[in-house]
């Protein structure tokens, strides 16, 4: 199965290893922290496979390009799909969690003076992004700015600082253990998957305590509705 994926990818990028890892990098859900151990893999790659550090820079480079994109067009989007009926279980399934968070961080730094706060937010979104952990990264990153209301060199700066550090991380543990660079992958790509399943099965959990409550609400309100 690894080596029908291994060759589905060369051949994907007819080879080059450059623009894999760059297109990887660009993707929400693999980013650099699947990027650089993938760009690194000898297995997948062969002789193509990148050097640690050129792993980590074009990497980088791929994952940092979708920042001002998300940035400029994550709130318009989400503006309009909030307000759709279809659309409106999808956007609380991928951002859900993160337009909490942001309430949340702005609820408690009310009071606080502007600049402290800013500070505040600026610090959330870093650790949020630098964290090597499935989920969090440059876009979700970015999105998680946008809701806290930061401007967009602010959003662009705190992201990318964030992810310049994320990609260190995973650079480095690769770099640390070279012999199992195919094994950190995999785990990455399996924490990736689990994390999606437990945000599923979390979310379908959200739903369905939600229609319990609506229900309890109603049959208190109309004892009549029960019978």
């Amino acid at each position: 199965m690894g080596e029908i994926v291994a060759k589905f990818i060369v051949k994907l990028f007819g080879g080059n290893s450059i623009l894999g890892t760059m297109f990887l990098a660009m993707l929400p859900i693999t980013e650099l922290k699947v990027a650089i151990p993938m760009g690194m893999s000898e297995s997948i790659w062969g002789s193509s496979a990148l050097p640690t550090w050129q792993a980590f820079l074009w990497a980088l480079l791929g994952s940092c390009l979708v920042v001002p994109v998300v940035a400029l067009l994550f709130r318009p989007i989400y503006n309009w799909m909030k307000d759709k009926k279809f659309f409106k279980t999808i956007v609380d399934f991928l951002v859900g969690d993160i337009t909490k968070r942001s309430e949340k961080i702005k609820a408690e730094n009310q009071g606080k003076t502007a600049r402290r706060t800013l500070w505040l937010k600026i610090l959330a979104v870093f650790l949020f992004v630098a964290f090597p952990v499935p989920l969090t990264g440059v876009w979700t990153g970015t999105c998680f700015a946008v809701l806290l209301g930061l401007n967009f060199w602010v959003i662009c700066a705190a992201v990318i600082a964030g992810n310049v550090l994320c990609g260190g991380i995973v650079t480095l543990a690769c770099n640390a253990f070279p012999q199992i660079t195919d094994i950190l992958l995999i785990v990455f790509l399996l924490l990736i998957l689990a994390a999606i399943i437990t945000k599923v099965i979390l979310h379908v959990l959200k739903k369905r305590r939600a229609i319990v409550t609506t229900e309890n609400a109603t049959l208190e309100t109309d004892p009549e509705a029960n019978k």
